[in-house]
């Protein structure tokens, strides 16, 4: 067992100040309504959400759409999101900035975040948002010029086949039906090594590090020597990612029911994915319209990112819906985000015939 003098006394201070402390690493935050807001990017950025603005929905009709050839019946089409995207104004704006088939195809493995803030994927322009687009970098990216926009793309565009922290925890928690709730001082306590979760534990210690400040008014609380310095800090590693964890598995258990009882997917399909990567390329289209609209990139290196990613996808998943349960399945246990905001968008993206995944090929 972990002994520190002084330190198990004040162990509810250490807490409290870990959840008061600055989380801007990994936390959601939101925009104000009229602006497109960029999907979440593991490590390098603030954590965002997509979120539409505020306007009251009209009654969705009851009357469902006509029955799935699967024999899923669709829930009502008929919502803020399909009228913004099918309007008059979006097919005048997308006729105004066509590209080419290809090019729509490859906007399309980024449509998630974009159709929710009502933004066309059929296009590399931006609406209104593209005006704001170095203030949003900025402040919710990290992205302040061509050298961190070019980095995050590098990063997302690759992914390797995997996204590390989702992986390990859909392959050593998820697929292993283990929902159980990680205590992070117990597990420090008795010296408990995480197997499996290497990904998550250098993602929580990187995080720590940034956290000098807290680390400092930490030691100062619990008048603690300088030798204790270290015995702090694996504990807050501890604490934070499995803080992580048990926040990723509880958006997974919300996303899943979403999936299956508002899309019609099934158990066995969200437990036969070969990596949850897709939630890494889906943010490429973000950081690159973003970065263009902002003038840190040319667009032609813009769609050389685009273009990879989509790639890259396309040689891991079968088809659209795959790889839709993989990003969504995969934003929720990275970051713990609620995805029941984005069921219009996925309902609009799977079953609308004017969607890019129903008009575009996936591969």
């Amino acid at each position: 067992m972990k002994k520190f003098p002084k330190l198990l006394a004040a162990l509810l201070a250490v807490m409290l100040l870990v959840a008061c402390a600055d989380d801007s690493a990994d936390s959601e935050e939101k925009l104000l309504s009229k602006t497109g807001v960029p999907e979440e990017v593991e490590e390098t950025a603030p954590i965002i959400e997509a979120v539409p603005d505020v306007v009251e929905e009209e009654p969705i009709p009851e009357e469902p759409e006509e029955e799935d050839p699967a024999g899923f019946v669709p829930q009502p089409l008929d919502s803020h999101v399909t009228r913004a995207l099918t309007s008059r104004a979006m097919r005048e704006f997308e006729a105004e900035h066509a590209v080419t088939t290809e090019q729509e195809r490859y906007l399309a493995f980024g449509a998630y975040v974009l159709t929710n803030n009502r933004e066309s994927i059929r296009v590399f322009a931006m609406g209104d948002s593209g005006n704001q687009a170095a203030m949003i970098l900025r402040d919710f990216w990290g992205v302040e010029d061509r050298e961190s926009a070019m980095t995050q793309l590098e990063q997302l565009s690759t992914a390797n086949g995997q996204s590390p922290v989702a992986d390990d925890i859909y392959r050593t928690l998820v697929l292993t039906d283990s929902f159980e709730h990680l205590d992070g001082v117990t597990m420090y306590l008795l010296g408990i090594e995480p197997r499996g979760l290497d990904n998550v534990f250098s993602s929580a210690e990187r995080r720590v590090e940034r956290m000098e400040l807290e680390l400092e008014s930490m030691m100062e609380l619990l008048e603690a020597d300088e030798e204790d310095r270290e015995e702090i800090f694996q504990l807050l590693v501890y604490m934070q990612a499995t803080e992580r964890i048990n926040n990723g598995l509880d958006a997974y258990i919300g996303a899943k029911e979403m999936l299956i009882n508002f899309l019609g997917f099934t158990e066995e399909e969200l437990l036969d994915l070969p990596t949850l990567a897709a939630w890494d390329y889906g943010r490429v289209a973000i950081i690159a319209r973003y970065g263009v609209a902002a003038g840190y990139l040319q667009e032609d290196v813009a769609w050389e990112y685009l273009q990879a990613a989509a790639e890259n996808a396309a040689e891991i998943y079968t088809c659209w819906r795959q790889y839709t349960a993989a990003h969504i399945l995969g934003r929720a246990l990275a970051f713990g985000n609620d995805s029941d905001d984005f069921r219009h968008s996925l309902n609009f993206l799977l079953y609308h015939p004017e969607s890019s995944f129903q008009t575009i090929n996936f591969k």
